[in-house]
């Protein structure tokens, strides 16, 4: 027992100074420590739960009479900030956390920077008056409910690094007229533009293969201005649900590539 504790003090004595998280206020806002692998410190925007108005975040910060970066915004940074409008974010993060953004209800556009490879579930959830958002980063996946509830978001640009749109990603975004989906793109999932209800076209491009891992929502289901789409060969299921509700759809091109449909796909048409 005494060799081990000997053993714990010894390791704890040759731990480099920074490599354990620690949390710091700089200007108002709260930010986390971490070492890179390159045993650089860097930091993370943990917590700015005053934010009104115009923000600009950092690229950096000073942490212990030292210049670090700031490289991500963690989950629920800036979350329930009713007054925030506008946000700034620098080509130094990477990543965008869950629920970042959630419940931001004065937020209206946003641009996410070329550097950023991942936002997080529900990262803008809930942002009732976003109306436009413009994504430069080479992201691979729209996490679950990102955009979810953004009642008033008319475009939004997706980059052509996406490859999935996962769950009701986009669900309520009521007024959303179109959207474009970029070839690369594998998987719509699980009422990812559910209640769409003034989208009027969409093109599912021949990269995807899978529409919904599950049968909880339709992938279209609600879009009640759908009018015309169009399935590529590569899909071979249209599960349940899929466009129930889409009372304005003249048309649909099913291919001989699809093997099974499932119960209400089409109910309400």
């Amino acid at each position: 027992m005494k060799k081990f504790l000997l053993f714990f003090v010894a390791m704890l004595l040759f731990v480099p100074q920074g490599a354990l998280a620690e949390r710091f206020v700089y200007d108002e806002v709260t930010y986390e420590t971490y070492n890179g692998q390159d045993m650089k410190t860097y930091v993370k925007l943990y917590r700015y739960s005053d934010a009104t108005g115009s923000v600009k975040i950092p690229s950096s910060v000073i942490y212990n009479s030292k210049n670090c970066s700031v490289t991500s915004i963690c989950s629920s940074a800036f979350a329930d900030c009713f007054d925030m409008v506008s946000i700034e974010i620098p080509n130094s993060v990477t990543s965008i956390g869950d629920n970042a953004f959630k419940g931001c209800l004065s937020l209206t556009s946003i641009t996410i920077p070329s550097s950023v490879t991942s936002i997080g579930h529900g990262a803008f959830n809930g942002c009732l008056s976003l109306t436009s958002i413009e994504i430069l980063g080479s992201i691979k996946t729209i996490g679950v409910s990102a955009f979810e509830g953004c009642s008033r978001l008319r475009s939004i640009t997706i980059p052509n690094s996406v490859t999935e749109i996962r769950d009701k990603a986009f669900s309520g975004c009521s007024s959303l007229t179109s959207i474009e989906i970029p070839n690369g793109v594998t998987v719509i999932d699980t009422g990812a533009f559910y209640g769409c209800s003034k989208l009027t076209s969409i093109e599912i491009p021949s990269s995807v293969t899978l529409m919904g891992r599950s049968d909880d929502q339709g992938v279209f289901e609600g879009c009640s201005s759908l009018k015309s789409v169009t399935i590529p060969n590569s899909v071979t299921e249209i599960r349940n649900k899929a466009f129930s509700g889409c009372s304005s759809l003249t048309s649909i091109e099913i291919p001989n590539s699809v093997q099974k449909i499932g119960e209400c796909a089409s109910y309400g048409c």
